[in-house]
């Protein structure tokens, strides 16, 4: 093998981990834009749940109250 064969060669894997780096590189920022989106539906979802489990504490706490407000029945 020449020396221009092996320069050719070692320039051809230089090129070729360039575009594996290049791919891994693109591969990483989608990652990076899907975990982003993921933080986010999770921030939201989190929001949800609190308002959904305010409502049930605030229905709770108010039906206890109109329970101890009820007249009750005098005993005979």
């Amino acid at each position: 093998m020449s020396a221009s064969e092996k320069a050719f060669g070692l320039i051809k894997t230089v090129f070729t981990i360039q575009e594996r780096f290049d791919s891994l590189q693109d591969s990483l920022s989608e990652l990076v834009q899907r975990v982003s989106k993921l933080a986010d539906s999770h921030a939201a979802l989190r929001d949800r749940v609190s308002r959904i489990e305010g409502i049930i504490e605030g229905v709770g706490m108010a039906g206890a109250a109109s329970r101890a407000r009820q007249p009750r029945l005098p005993k005979s």
